[in-house]
């Protein structure tokens, strides 16, 4: 595992950065009051068009992927871009985005890198510019640092930094919140993640698949997939991803483990104690997994970024939760499942009753 994956290194990086904003947040308080408000019927002549989204984590960045849509009908005539984080730019691949801006976070030990790109979006000049947050600092912050003639968002911590300050958007799911804030837009977007899977990416799945015999010509055979990762206290215990995995593969079922960077150190222990009707696939590029993960007729996860790969795709989900913060962003289509804290009986009984398993596991091969 590399140092930037290892637990502590997150948590450390985590509560480094909640402390640096409080700082640089107390400081900005004595420097920069918040600017007049102007009302959204006013942004007007638009151009360009810029949502900022810095974030580096899959289901974020996902959650706030339907955002794109609802801009591209707000200012239907303009160039839309987006500012948001290099690990997951790659999701935002066949959206309706012209150009991705970066930010990486090796700009902490490269600033110049940092202030290269905002000089870069300055002479842009940008119109508008969209926090995409919703409320996130840094994402206010970069949305002042931009230069956009207009800097939306919704009201809270990013005040010193907007001159369009809507209401702030509360509501009981993560993934109502881009519609809320769709509507003070006067447009509207999906309320569920959005991804789209390329002709190429889709045979390049069906090829690999076909290498698990798993798939028949150009059609993927019912499959269930399993992703045993997740962020920190979010995680199911290792063991208990292969007690499942072990109990459906004897129970007849085509499954398929999916390990993701975080992982590649238990692969070896994956394989030597899972049957080998089991399949267990190592970490693949982004978009590759994506399309793989969105041909299983069944996923099984914990709260993760595969997660909200899951409810882009419409794949029915039995999300395996550890903490009762995870409700607000579960999947919740009728063919959906949450578990929260379960046993691995509980999550066996889940996939074997499901009305999917039937499928999955007719003649499954060996």
């Amino acid at each position: 595992m590399s140092l930037a994956h290892h637990p502590l290194a997150q948590r450390l990086g985590k509560a480094a950065g909640h402390r640096g904003k409080r700082v640089l947040g107390r400081l900005l308080d004595t420097l920069l009051a918040a600017p007049p408000n102007t009302p959204i019927d006013a942004v007007r002549d638009v151009r360009r068009v810029l949502m900022v989204r810095p974030n580096f984590r899959i289901g974020n960045t996902l959650i706030a992927a339907p955002l794109t849509l609802a801009l591209r009908q707000r200012f239907p005539g303009a160039r839309l871009d987006y500012l948001g984080g290099d690990t997951t730019a790659a999701l935002l691949a066949h959206l309706p985005v012209d150009a991705v801006h970066l930010v990486s976070r090796r700009f902490v030990t490269q600033p110049w890198r940092f202030v290269a790109l905002f000089l870069r979006l300055r002479r842009l000049h940008y119109d508008v510019a969209i926090e995409g947050g919703m409320g996130s600092f840094s994402g206010g912050l970069y949305t002042y640092l931009t230069g956009a003639r207009y800097r939306v968002g919704c009201r809270g911590k990013a005040d010193r930094f907007l001159n369009v300050r809507l209401p702030e958007v509360q509501t009981a799911h993560a993934y109502d919140t881009p519609p809320a804030f769709a509507r003070l837009l006067g447009v509207s977007c999906p309320d569920h993640p959005v991804y789209a899977v390329s002709a190429a990416e889709q045979t390049a799945a069906l090829a690999l698949l076909a290498r698990l015999e798993l798939a028949a010509g150009s059609v993927a055979l019912p499959f269930i997939a399993m992703f045993v990762g997740g962020h920190q206290e979010k995680r199911w215990p290792v063991a208990h991803w292969i007690e499942l995995a072990r109990s459906l593969g004897t129970s007849g079922g085509r499954v398929v483990v999916f390990l993701g960077p975080e992982e590649t150190q238990i692969e070896r222990q994956c394989r030597r104690e899972l049957p080998p009707n089991v399949r267990v696939l190592p970490p693949e590029p982004l978009r590759l997994f994506a399309a793989l993960w969105g041909s299983a007729r069944l996923i099984v996860t914990a709260d993760s970024g595969p997660m909200h790969l899951a409810a882009a795709f419409g794949v029915p989900t039995i999300a395996v939760l550890q903490c009762d913060a995870s409700l607000l962003y579960a999947p919740r289509a009728p063919h959906d499942r949450v578990l929260v804290r379960p046993t691995v009986a509980e999550a066996v009984a889940a996939v074997l009753t499901h009305s999917a398993w039937a499928d999955i596991s007719s003649a499954a091969p060996s």
